[in-house]
């Protein structure tokens, strides 16, 4: 042992020295538990962890190292793990000296500089032993005699006690020997018979070490004995018959019941008799069923006059063989699909424990009820083909399963519209009419290109996806198509597909007179393709305001000065097609209503009209004298496009009529 440490202690200061030459100034380290602390040779250790940081290799990496071998000097381990960490751990040699002893660790980083670890141990040593060579633990002394002294040595204890001694004898403890005596003289007058006693140790850390013995104290008249003459050891089955154990005994007062011999605090148990013949005690029997393997004792304390006397027998005993079966007795095969419950699988158990369930498609449940298990569950969505469900259970002599059968049908994608329309229009700014797909075992949902300012939902308990919402205000007309990525759960996938068509909002001309007043010079509209000048929900608005394009004449432009009326004419000639204005006669002009059925946009030439439910819609195109000259009549569900792009180039006014209601805007033709 001495060359053992002189080799760690070289080691050590070997690598020490190189360490401190090349000391890494970036490694550092977390220690989980203590780098020094006390343990007792054979006990083990706290464990420690050190988690060294900026090593410059990766998490899982070992960096290298060097160490104090842990096992060869210590008897301890030491693991790599993530981190990384080194654990140091285990149980202290037995057989090491006790005192004060270093380990370390030394680590090189990714420069090659070392880090060093180091742990310090302070090793005691806990035993109680009779010293060689004094008295025997079982001693016959007469009354008035000393015994012959019996001597304990001792490491590593922090107390002790010796009870049970006749009267006249002590215990003394040498501390500087550590030794533990029993010496002295039986008084006279002390009580023949036999006096156990104990001597029991303790340590730092509570642990304890106890040896007895017997000290009999002789009568005047000779001492009762006892001893075990045949089947002193002995093997046997639970269940069966031990062997006839045969003890011989002397001076042992005899009567018809046995009462001299205490048979009862033997450890076997069973169903014996006792039999006497001549100095002869037989003891026969059965061992009960119930007992576990285990070497068990026959103890019958013979009780004299003056004394009483032991004897043991031992008995190894093998238990009873157990035969641990188990079995379905209910929906031993089942077909079902995904998703669905099982019907309950019911296993019986005979003789075994700790229940546990194998191959199960899916999540379940063990109910146990007595020898009864009941399995419950849910087949998972990425089941399919034929599954064992194995019960297994542990046993005393053997361990046995059983197996039902669960055939699962695989599940088939589907995702299918089942609300709204996959195909619709909708004008900025309008809400659309909800999406509602239904879906089936789908794992995976992956939705792309939808509109702005819409939102998808989902539903899981439904199984169902929703795509609802109003399109932005501000979107061009568009036709947006959609996609939805699905993946099952066999990693199948396929696509679904659908389109909102968007079309840009324009919106009612304002009732207000006075906005509509312009000179000769600005019968064109601006460049813009929509003017936003409408006021929704008024009644009625004059739309052919400027009088510049049908009349010369600056006075024959003049409106009403009151602001906001709705007298300006906007009558015209049919031989003409001519508007005459006039500010004290009434003319037909084209009226706006604000509807919530109706809806239209306008870009790129392009006017769209947008209704939700099927009706007659009535379309007419002015141009800024009043002329029509574009108009249709025509059912319309959902929505219609129509092309102005063979028009000339210039300002128009349209008129959109439907079931009484009408909307009216100005648009440019490009």
């Amino acid at each position: 042992m001495k060359k053992i440490m002189a080799l760690a202690f070289a080691l050590f200061f070997a690598v020490t020295a190189a360490a401190q030459n090349l000391a890494s100034q970036k490694i550092t380290q977390q220690v989980v538990g203590s780098l020094e602390q006390t343990v007792f040779a054979g006990e083990d250790i706290d464990p420690v962890k050190i988690v060294y940081e900026n090593t410059g290799f990766g998490e899982y990496d070992v960096p290298e190292y060097s160490s104090t071998d842990f096992y060869e000097y210590y008897g301890l381990s030491k693991t790599w793990t993530k981190g990384p960490a080194c654990t140091i751990s285990g149980r202290m040699r037995s057989d090491i000296v006790a005192g004060t002893y270093s380990a370390f660790i030394v680590v090189k980083d990714n420069e090659g500089k070392l880090a060093k670890t180091e742990l310090i141990f302070h090793v005691k040593r806990f035993s109680l032993e009779r010293l060689d060579g004094s008295g025997e633990l079982n001693q016959n002394v007469n009354p008035g005699n000393s015994i012959t002294a019996i001597v304990f040595d001792y490491e590593g204890i922090k107390s002790y006690s010796v009870s049970g001694l006749p009267s006249g004898l002590d215990h003394r403890n040498d501390e500087n020997g550590q030794r533990i005596m029993i010496v002295g003289t039986v008084d006279a007058d002390e009580k023949p018979g036999d006096y156990e006693y104990e001597v029991t140790v303790t340590n730092d850390l509570g642990a304890k070490i106890t040896k007895t013995g017997t000290i009999t104290v002789n009568g005047s008249e000779p001492p009762t004995s006892i001893k075990v003459v045949e089947n002193e050891l002995q093997k046997a089955v639970a269940g069966a018959d031990i062997k006839p154990v045969v003890f011989q005994f002397a001076n042992v007062p005899l009567d018809e019941k046995l009462s001299a011999f205490n048979t009862s605090e033997g450890s076997l148990k069973g169903a014996f008799k006792y039999s006497v013949e001549g100095n002869k005690l037989t003891v026969s029997g059965t061992v009960s069923e119930n007992l576990q393997d285990g070497v068990y004792s026959i103890k019958i304390i013979a009780v004299g006059e003056n004394n009483r006397d032991t004897a043991f027998a031992s008995v190894e005993v093998t238990h009873k063989p157990v035969v641990t079966k188990v079995s379905v007795t209910e929906n031993a095969s089942q077909t079902l699909n995904v998703g669905d419950s099982i019907k309950p699988i019911v296993f019986q158990i005979e003789h075994g424990s700790d229940p546990k369930i194998t191959n199960f498609p899916g999540g379940y449940e063990l109910r146990k009820n007595g020898n009864t298990v009941t399995v419950v569950g849910l087949v998972e969505e990425s089941a399919r083909g034929q599954y064992d469900v194995v019960l297994s259970v542990t046993g005393v002599d053997n361990n046995a399963s059983a197996k039902a059968t669960i055939d699962v049908i695989p599940g088939m994608m589907t995702f299918e519209l089942v609300e709204g329309s996959d195909n619709q229009t909708v004008v900025a700014g309008q809400e659309i009419v909800p999406i509602v797909y239904q879906y089936n075992h789908v794992q995976k949902i992956d939705g792309k290109g939808i509109p702005k300012n819409l939102k998808v939902e989902q539903d899981k308990e439904k199984k169902q996806v929703k795509i609802s919402g109003t399109v932005d205000s501000k979107s061009a007309t568009h036709e947006y198509v959609y996609t939805f990525d699905l993946t099952d759960f066999y990693g199948n996938t396929k696509t679904v597909s659908g389109k909102v068509n968007v079309v840009a909002s324009i919106d009612d001309i304002s009732s207000s007179s006075n906005s509509a007043k312009s000179s000769s010079s600005s019968a064109t509209s601006s460049s813009s393709n929509v003017i936003l000048s409408s006021s929704e929900g008024s009644s009625s608005s004059s739309v052919a305001q400027s009088s510049s394009s049908a009349k010369s004449s600056s006075s024959s432009a003049k409106s009403s000065s009151s602001e906001g009326s709705s007298s300006s004419s906007a009558k015209s000639s049919s031989s003409s097609e001519k508007v005459e204005s006039s500010s004290s006669e009434k003319t037909t002009g084209i009226a706006t209503v604000a509807m919530n059925g109706v809806k239209f946009g306008y870009a790129n030439n392009a006017l769209t009209v947008v209704q939700p439910m099927s009706s007659m819609v009535r379309v007419q195109v002015f141009d800024l004298t009043g002329h029509l000259v574009e108009s249709l009549a025509e059912p319309v569900a959902g929505y219609k496009s129509i092309n102005l792009a063979h028009l000339n180039r210039g300002n128009y006014l349209v008129r959109v009529e439907s079931i009484g209601m009408v909307r009216t805007a100005r648009i440019a033709v490009k």
